[in-house]
């Protein structure tokens, strides 16, 4: 048995490993992170804060526009019941 070993002449070849040095990478700044760690979440997220500050600046800007609102009887040519003012003269309770 050891002859067969023997005269079995097993070629190593050796293995050659090519290190390759490559460039430092980027630096991740924290916004970029936080766009990276909640990925479509997050553009989500700031699309809709962007959508709402937008359409918040249309609504104070259209008001401010049209300071009389028709729908509740400033803009008419009715009285209103001026429910807001106090009377000079109140009732004594008893």
């Amino acid at each position: 048995m050891l002859l067969f070993l023997l005269s079995l002449d097993p070629q190593f070849a050796p293995t050659i490993v090519r290190i390759i040095k490559t460039p430092p990478t980027k630096e991740i700044s924290p916004a970029d992170l936080i766009v990276s760690g909640l990925g479509l979440t997050g553009l989500i997220l700031l699309g809709a804060l962007l959508v709402g500050v937008a359409l918040g600046g249309l609504f104070i800007w259209f008001k401010n526009l049209r300071p009389q609102n028709p729908l509740n009887g400033q803009a008419s040519q009715t009285h209103g019941l001026h429910l807001d003012a106090v009377p000079e003269s109140l009732p004594e309770s008893r």
